[in-house]
């Protein structure tokens, strides 16, 4: 599936590499009741079969061969593991970021909209209005400092400059 919109999905899913689909596959099955399952019948039977054939037992107690085994599925399974959380924890800052944009973007059009839907000499507005500009201009300059990620294409909105264009009677 692609064409995902929000950009945490675009690097999650759209523009992963073949190493990390990869991982995401295996670590999705090392992660399900089936794999623990299946692993907890292989065991048994290895078991089972180990301590039935007591003389003739390819691994006998205590079962070193099948611990050499579990060692190398955890030698390999901990690093998929580490990049599957690596890869969780990237787009879960992407996704931090693109919300918190979001919402600068949000506060943008509140102030925007109650400075137009008051009267341009509401007391309200006149208190409110340095504070607003401060914020205003602090959200403009986050939202378009260099250091923001190149996938982010969020751009600052200008508040709508209506409020200074109105005339007495207009409001």
């Amino acid at each position: 599936m692609s064409g995902h919109r929000n950009p945490a999905n675009q690097r999650r899913y759209d523009q992963r590499t073949a190493g990390e689909r990869l991982a995401d596959q295996v670590t999705a099955r090392f992660g399900s009741w089936a794999f623990i399952c299946a692993q907890s019948v292989v065991v048994a039977v290895w078991i089972a079969v180990n301590l039935a054939a007591f003389l003739y037992g390819w691994d006998p107690y205590p079962f070193i061969l099948l611990n050499l085994l579990f060692s190398t599925q955890a030698a390999y399974a901990a690093p998929l593991l580490l990049l599957s959380q690596n890869r969780q924890a990237e787009r879960d800052r992407i996704k931090a970021e693109h919300d918190y944009r979001i919402n600068q973007l949000a506060l943008q059009f509140l102030i925007a909209w109650h400075r137009d839907a008051h009267p341009p000499g509401c007391a309200c507005v006149r208190e409110l209005g340095p504070a607003a500009d401060t914020a205003l201009a602090e959200l403009a300059h986050d939202l378009t400092s260099p250091m923001s990620p190149p996938d982010a294409h969020v751009t600052a909105v200008s508040p709508p400059a209506a409020s200074a264009a109105r005339t007495p009677d207009s409001g």
